[in-house]
């Protein structure tokens, strides 16, 4: 598949959905992750936990979005936790913050 995006809605004060919850890659690519909605006034941080180096990440538009570049070196999943910050501090999505399947991942076939 070519490069994937992720949704991600962040409610204050530390609810977090990713739409898809899994990125499927069957080769190397990028995933795009992007605020949603795109008004939001919560910036990217980082994406956390993915291993190196078969993954990298910077940050885009100013903290918009983040792109994390996948080099599909290797097959099977990866879960992640994402970093944000809102006028209050940063926040970090963990298993009980997340809205539907935890952990949210990147999952190279």
């Amino acid at each position: 598949m070519p490069d994937q995006t992720v949704k991600v809605t962040f409610t204050a004060p530390s609810t977090f959905t990713f739409d898809p919850p899994t990125a499927t890659m069957t080769a190397a690519g990028k995933v795009n992750f992007h605020r949603d909605p795109g008004s939001a006034v919560w910036t990217f941080v980082s994406v956390n936990g993915l291993p190196s180096p078969e993954y990298t990440s910077s940050l885009t538009g100013n903290g918009s979005g983040v792109t994390v570049n996948d080099a599909h070196t290797s097959n099977g999943g990866s879960s992640y936790t994402v970093t944000v910050n809102d006028a209050t501090g940063n926040h970090t999505s963990q298993p009980g913050s997340i809205k539907g399947t935890t952990p949210p991942m990147i999952m190279n076939r």
